[in-house]
């Protein structure tokens, strides 16, 4: 266990999360997070608020098992016009989420916390990007789809996707990707992990 004492957990298996936490240079191990169900958004909170709440619950997940360590959680949702997306259930759900999002401008909040048991850090940030996705027709979509599996992806979508989707964006790119890396760095400088 002495070897997990200096690492920091990333709670979440995304391969775009470790990606940009890989491009931090914070040294890290990958621990999914063990939160069985995850909360739905039901309005009583600012989605903003929301996204931080349900980081800080997946990080919370593993801090019995790793009491010394820094743990990272992170979620994201999208919105649009006040209805809430997170991973698609089946392909019938991405499509349909998709064709929601197509030739619109939506929101994406993605929500990191960092914590620390032993030290009783409990910190929480979020980001929102703007995205506009493309005009797209029934077939577009499906071979979009067909393409690119959206089953990890809040949204159905994926920013980074060759001759995707989307349009354009206002905000952070890496925010979209599901790692508010801007608001992540102030907190992982303040504990020295980068």
């Amino acid at each position: 266990m002495e070897y997990y004492k200096k690492q920091v957990i990333l709670a979440s298996s995304s391969e775009r999360r470790i990606f940009l936490l890989k491009q931090l240079g914070a040294g890290f191990i990958v621990v999914n997070h063990r939160l069985q169900v995850e909360p739905q958004f039901d309005g009583s909170a600012p989605l903003g608020r929301f996204v931080q709440d349900l980081a800080l619950k997946k990080a919370e997940s593993l801090q019995e098992y790793y009491p010394d360590n820094f743990i990272i959680g992170s979620d994201t949702v999208i919105c649009l016009n006040g209805t809430v997306y997170g991973k698609p259930k089946d392909f019938d759900d991405a499509f349909n989420t998709i064709k929601e999002l197509s030739g619109k401008t939506h929101e994406v909040y993605t929500g990191v916390s960092l914590i620390n048991k032993l030290k009783n850090v409990y910190r929480t940030a979020y980001d929102k990007t703007f995205v506009k996705v493309k005009p797209l027709n029934n077939d577009e979509i499906k071979n979009y789809l067909n393409k690119y599996p959206p089953f990890d992806k809040a949204g159905s979508y994926g920013i980074q996707d060759d001759n995707g989707i989307v349009e354009s964006y206002a905000g952070s790119f890496e925010n979209v990707l599901g790692l508010p890396v801007q608001k992540l760095i102030p907190l992982l400088n303040e504990y020295h992990l980068i």
